[in-house]
Parts: C-alpha cells; sequence; structure tokens
C-alpha cells in the first residue's frame, strides 16, 4: 500500500523569495534607511496632523488654553529680568539693550529645551500608538519636535513686538533670524531622535533630561552675555561661546541686535553641528526601529 504523498516543505531560501515575490516582509523587522525614509515623506500628511492635533490639544485644560504658550517665556522673561537684570546687575553688563537680549534668549532656549525634553519622550508617551499600528517611528519624533515649532511661532511674534518697542527698527537682517531657527529646528529634531531611542530603552534617563536642558540654560547665556563672561577664562570660555546652545541663541540675536556680531564661521559651525545631530540623530534611531513598542 502506497503511503500518502507528503507535502514539500519549503526551504528558509524559497520561502523568503516566495515571500518577496508577493511583497511580504518579516514582522517587526527593521526596514533599509532608504525605503524607510521614503516611507516617512509618504507619510508627511500623518505626521503634520498629529503634531497640529497636539499642538492644539496642549493647555487645552486650562482657561487661557493656547496663550501659555506665549506667556509661559513671558513670565520667564520677567523672573529672569528681576532677578539677574536689577538684583544681579553683573549679567547685564557689556549688553546695551537686556531686555531684548534676554527676550530672545529667553523665547528660543523654551523651543530648545520643550523640544528636547518632549523629544525624549517621543517613543514611550506613544507606545499604545507604537504597538497598535505600523509606521515609520521617526514619524514620532518629528512630529513632537514640529508640534513645538507651531506652538512657537506665536511667540516669535511676541518677540518681535518686544524688541521693536524697545526701539529697535526691523530691517533685511531680520531675515536672518529665520535660518537660525531652522538650524535650531535641526539640532534639536536630530537631538531628538537620539534621546528618544536612549529613553524608550531606559525609561529612568528621561528624568535627566530636563536636568540637562536646565543645566544648559545657565552655560548658554540666556540671560547674561556669555561673551563678557567668558573672556577671562581663556580656552573654556571660547569652548562656552561655541557649544551649541550658546552659539544659536548668538545667531538669532546677531539677526536682531547690531550689538551682537556673528560671522560665517559662527554660522559654518552652526550649519555643521545640525547636520550632524540630524543626520546621527536620524541613523542611530533608524538602527532601533524593529525594537520599539516590543521592550
Amino acid at each position: 500500500m502506497n503511503s500518502p504523498s507528503q507535502p514539500s516543505v519549503l526551504s528558509t531560501a524559497d520561502a523568503a523569495a516566495l515571500a518577496s515575490r508577493y511583497g511580504l516582509r518579516k514582522l517587526g523587522a527593521r526596514p533599509r534607511l532608504v525605503p524607510y525614509t521614503v516611507s516617512i515623506w509618504r507619510r508627511r500628511d500623518f505626521t503634520w496632523e498629529l503634531a497640529r492635533s497636539d499642538a492644539y490639544g496642549k493647555n487645552q485644560g486650562s482657561y487661557l488654553g493656547q496663550l501659555w504658550g506665549v506667556l509661559k517665556p513671558l513670565l520667564q522673561v520677567g523672573i529672569f529680568y528681576v532677578v539677574f537684570g536689577i538684583l544681579i546687575k553683573e549679567a547685564s553688563r557689556g549688553v546695551a539693550d537686556f531686555v531684548s537680549y534676554l527676550v530672545i534668549g529667553t523665547f528660543l532656549f523654551e523651543f530648545m529645551a520643550s523640544g528636547l525634553n518632549n523629544g525624549g519622550r517621543a517613543i514611550a508617551s506613544k507606545v499604545k500608538l507604537v504597538r497598535a499600528l505600523e509606521f515609520p517611528r521617526a514619524v514620532l519624533p518629528i512630529s513632537v519636535t514640529l508640534t513645538e515649532m507651531i506652538m512657537m511661532w506665536p511667540a516669535l511674534a511676541i518677540m518681535l513686538v518686544i524688541v521693536m518697542v524697545r526701539g529697535h527698527t526691523p530691517t533685511w537682517s531680520w531675515l536672518l533670524l529665520v535660518p537660525a531657527v531652522m538650524l535650531i529646528y535641526m539640532f534639536v529634531l536630530g537631538c531628538g531622535f537620539f534621546l528618544a531611542r536612549v529613553v524608550s530603552a531606559t525609561p529612568d534617563l528621561g528624568n535627566l533630561v530636563p536636568i540637562f536642558t536646565q543645566l544648559a540654560r545657565y552655560v548658554a547665556g540666556v540671560f547674561f552675555s556669555l561673551e563678557v563672561l567668558a573672556a577671562g577664562f581663556g580656552v573654556l570660555g571660547q569652548i562656552a561661546i561655541l557649544e551649541p546652545f550658546a552659539l544659536y541663541l548668538r545667531l538669532a540675536r546677531s539677526a536682531i541686535l547690531t550689538e551682537v556680531p556673528a560671522g560665517w564661521a559662527e554660522w559654518g559651525l552652526g550649519l555643521a553641528y545640525s547636520l550632524v545631530a540630524l543626520a546621527g540623530g536620524y541613523v542611530f534611531f533608524w538602527l532601533a526601529e524593529a525594537r520599539y513598542g516590543r521592550d
């Protein structure tokens, strides 16, 4: 009696070829970098809606709603002015218009700090979405940083109004504020990619990010002239002036305040910081694509 024929079993190579033929891929596998980038671009509408809805939803439970996006940096300006501009007059030494200097530094650093703090939680705060839907996880750090950018524009408008009230007349150089802000966005996004992966793998590290940004606030020259202070510290002072946070504030201030110069070397260094942070952070994030939501 002949035994019934056994169904043939596909080899691993044949199964992989069959899956490739029908466009199937391993669940949770990391895609190649170029297709991954293309898939992010194809989901740009999803990214924008996610950022827009998050921006709208922030502070909705409070009476003042979206006004907090402007009031928060304004309150910080008031506090810093009283403490550093009046009580500690040394902070305003070397700055002709300390109020404008302080306003620009505070408003822009608030964007950088919020972008880093929220970027670190980009995956952890949306873990249910990550586990429920298949999409490029890089969408989340992008949308978080874009959310902060959307919320920053009204604050920037108020910032410029304050500067004009202080007696500064708009000139063509003010347009340089746009590339300065874009360099800041690129740098913050790159750091957000890096922090999102690290915090996703080790959530406890997320508690250290606000401490780091608070430290950065004090060494970036937000409420004092870093150039004047660094003059007495030699090489260490020059390094402090050229660290990313201080450099980006200097570029933004140089666009509006003639007393704060910035040459092509500073702009080139700012561009280098942004490109290295963005490219390095993006690849670092992509390498762990298959693990997000599975840890």
